[in-house]
């Protein structure tokens, strides 16, 4: 057991909610790379059962941690463990994912010697036999100062990277990152890094800020995470209320953005709520209509982003769908092309 007096270099923190068939294996994944230079924080957010009993042998190691409270939600599970907090330097992790083996410990000390606010690593996207490697970021350089700044917001919002280029890496994740914590206060504050009310998206919310703020970004080019595609987790679920929850997360971001003075980065907000129409239309299935998507495209907001998207961040496909949105009196056999890619996606 580590000594009591001496604080651990890495706080890992993990909200969790009704997790206890996969929670043991992601706090094994990060003890056992390391020593009592990790401390693990399990913030269980009121689920039925305490994960407390199938964590104890990691509880009795005095390297883990359970930290109860009321269903109130992963935002404000992360704000909890972070207020904890003992590192000086810290890692979000969720219940259902894995760190990569023999990863932690070179991942830590990259972020040790970069000293930088932000240290972002690859990662792995497990979707049942399935492993792929995913880049972070389009661009070979490690280390990117205020200038770069931007474009990684840029990244983070809407997947446009490096050279205006696609990237398919998930930087609005909180995981797969290292923060300082320092810089952390001073940014946010003790008490809320991630904002409660914003039930969906609340990541991108909270890096896009980040990388807006950050002074320096370090890229450790390894893979650290394992991320998996659960169709039951939270975030892979149908959710009833999606627009509302998007329309929410589109009016925080536009509401950041406005704060600080970054309005180059609207035309990636419209690009992001693209997406998320797409993705509304998606969720419904084969039960979407016509009528739906003529409905959804009359929300000011996905009106709104039609408009202000840039052709040029988009796909072949996707620019001829943003054209024809942005046609007004959409022709039916274009949205009977859509209803049927939408639906071949959905399967």
């Amino acid at each position: 057991m580590p000594d009591a007096d001496e604080l651990p270099h890495l706080s890992v923190i993990i909200p969790a909610y009704n997790s206890e068939s996969s929670i043991a294996r992601t706090v094994r994944s990060v003890l056992a790379q390391a020593s009592g230079e990790i401390e693990v924080l399990v913030v269980d957010d009121g689920s039925d059962v305490d994960p407390s009993s199938v964590l104890a042998q990691y509880i009795a190691t005095g390297r883990c941690r359970v930290l109860r409270q009321a269903n109130l939600g992963a935002s404000v599970a992360r704000n909890h463990g972070f207020q904890v907090a003992r590192a000086a330097l810290v890692m979000f992790v969720d219940a259902d994912d894995e760190l990569v083996d023999g990863s932690l410990i070179p991942f830590l000390r990259s972020a040790q010697e970069s000293r930088a606010d932000v240290t972002i690593s690859d990662f792995y996207l497990s979707d049942g036999d399935s492993m792929q490697l995913v880049p972070a970021v389009n661009s070979e350089e490690k280390d990117f100062g205020e200038s770069a700044r931007i474009v990684l917001q840029r990244l983070t919002l809407a997947r446009i990277g490096f050279g205006g280029k696609a990237n398919i890496g998930l930087l609005g994740a909180p995981w797969a990152k290292i923060y300082q914590k320092d810089f952390l206060v001073r940014a946010f504050g003790r008490d809320e890094l991630f904002t409660p009310g914003v039930l969906r998206g609340q990541d991108v919310l909270f890096n896009t800020e980040v990388f807006g703020k950050a002074q320096a970004v370090h890229y450790f080019r390894q893979a650290s995470y394992v991320y998996s595609v659960n169709s039951d987790s939270a975030s892979h679920s149908v959710a009833v209320d999606f627009v509302s929850r998007v329309t929410t997360l589109g009016r925080a971001v536009e509401g950041l953005i406005l704060r600080h003075g970054w309005t180059s980065l609207m035309p990636a907000l419209a690009k992001m709520t693209v997406t998320l129409l797409e993705e509304a239309m998606q969720r419904r299935g084969r039960a979407l209509k016509i009528a739906d998507v003529r409905q959804l495209l009359q929300r000011e907001m996905f009106r709104h982003a039609v408009r202000g998207s840039q052709l040029r961040d988009f796909s072949l496909v996707g620019r001829v769908k943003l054209l024809a949105y942005r046609a007004g009196s959409i022709p039916t056999y274009v949205l009977m092309k859509s209803l049927v890619l939408v639906r071949r996606a959905g399967r």
